[in-house]
């Protein structure tokens, strides 16, 4: 038997929503060209120019960033965030996430925190015994 209400649209998952915020994509995109864009810029002109400095400032710096376990990645979404903090404070799509997270991760390391110290108590007094 088949319902006749319409269906309902399912509502986008709340990190989708905030990833694809064009204000954090703008920032995500000038976040990369102060951590890598410039590089690849700098290589171009220094091959086009003949500008050996440059071309050899930019290889050095682009074989690194392919490095495997190079930071950079968190380094240049840690600077996204914080460029959205600066540009667009009033961004209630990405920022009130961000937010809403961060606390529900402070509340559960207090809670381990807890944990881990009631836990060294009790294994403290049972060695002293």
């Amino acid at each position: 038997m088949k319902s006749d209400s319409p269906k309902k649209p399912k509502k986008s998952h709340p990190w989708l929503r905030a990833l694809t915020n064009p204000h954090l994509l703008f920032c995500l995109a000038a976040a990369w060209f102060l951590t890598n864009g410039w590089s690849y810029c700098a290589l171009g002109i220094g091959v086009f120019f003949s500008i050996d400095w440059l071309r050899n400032l930019a290889s050095v710096y682009l074989g690194l960033l392919w490095v495997p376990g190079t930071p950079e990645k968190i380094l240049t979404i840690a600077l996204a965030i914080f460029l959205l903090r600066r540009w667009f404070p009033d961004d209630e799509r990405t920022l009130s996430l961000l937010k809403h997270k961060s606390r529900e991760l402070i509340e559960k390391t207090k809670l381990e925190w807890q944990s881990f110290r009631s836990w060294l108590k009790r294994n403290r007094k049972s060695k002293d015994d």
